[in-house]
């Protein structure tokens, strides 16, 4: 691994330090989505979910009858998914050794992106059944703008000049901003393993936070949690002062975004 997929995998880690925080307060997928992904006959169909987590999806999936495997390179996360009954082995995605088994479905929710695209697109393939179908997904949320552009605001009194880039929102900030460019992420799938055409579909739906809520929900977000404590503390500090100003709750838009291509 090079030093840049160092430095994602190092960022990734961030995550095991907040594992219970993340189990609580991060959103699941809507249930058109799952059953997108599932399709008619979910009952013991074989899943192996990639970077599963603490198993938000995994268990979404197992409670409509799906048997599902995870792979995780976080121990304590891992640990948790394990605690609600998804089977779960501690490696690398890129590196896990599936020892001859082979999967119906390959899924990976919000994580694709911490992966090395190519060698995973591979690795995915190579599990398939024929016919079976990797699916891809991600939350995209955003503020409402009038509270994205005070927030905004905020974050640029408090970081100090020439910060990494920071998300304000849930993998987008404003209603028109790009999230990520899952067109990217297609492309990348054709021509692994006799993969078919991707197709991408997208799911809306909405969450409600209090300003307490998404305060938890920020230190389950890597960007966040790699700023040094003091920033961090008078960042949130900033963020809790203008919720409050917009009444203290607000509606978080979402766009779950689905990526999918069937093995030939």
């Amino acid at each position: 691994m090079g030093q840049a997929g160092q430095g994602q995998r190092d960022r990734a880690r961030l995550f095991d330090g907040e594992a219970e925080r993340y189990d609580r307060i991060r959103p699941g997928y809507p249930e058109a989505l799952i059953d997108d992904v599932l399709g008619p006959s979910p009952h013991r169909l074989s899943v192996l979910d990639v970077a599963c987590g603490t198993g938000i999806a995994a268990r979404q999936m197992a409670q409509r009858g799906a048997q599902v495997a995870g792979v995780e390179l976080n121990a304590r996360m891992a640990e948790i998914a394990e605690r609600h009954g998804i089977p779960t082995e501690v490696a690398a995605f890129e590196s896990w050794d599936p020892a001859g088994r082979t999967f119906d479905l390959v899924t990976c929710a919000q994580a694709w992106h911490w992966l090395d695209p190519e060698v995973s697109a591979g690795k995915a393939a190579s599990v398939l059944r024929p016919g079976g179908r990797l699916c891809l997904f991600w939350n995209v949320g955003h503020y409402p703008d009038d509270l994205a552009d005070a927030l905004q605001a905020a974050y640029q009194r408090v970081l100090p000049p020439r910060s990494p880039r920071t998300v304000i929102g849930y993998a987008a900030d404003k209603a028109g901003d790009p999230a990520a460019d899952f067109g990217a992420v297609a492309e990348a799938l054709q021509g692994w393993g006799g993969l078919t055409q991707p197709q991408t579909a997208s799911f809306p739906w909405s969450r409600a936070y209090t300003r307490d809520q998404w305060l938890d929900e920020l230190l389950t977000h890597s960007d966040h949690l790699a700023l040094a404590p003091g920033v961090r503390e008078d960042l949130f500090a900033e963020i809790g002062t203008v919720i409050d100003r917009f009444g203290g709750a607000f509606q978080m838009p979402y766009l779950a975004i689905l990526v999918s291509a069937t093995q030939a």
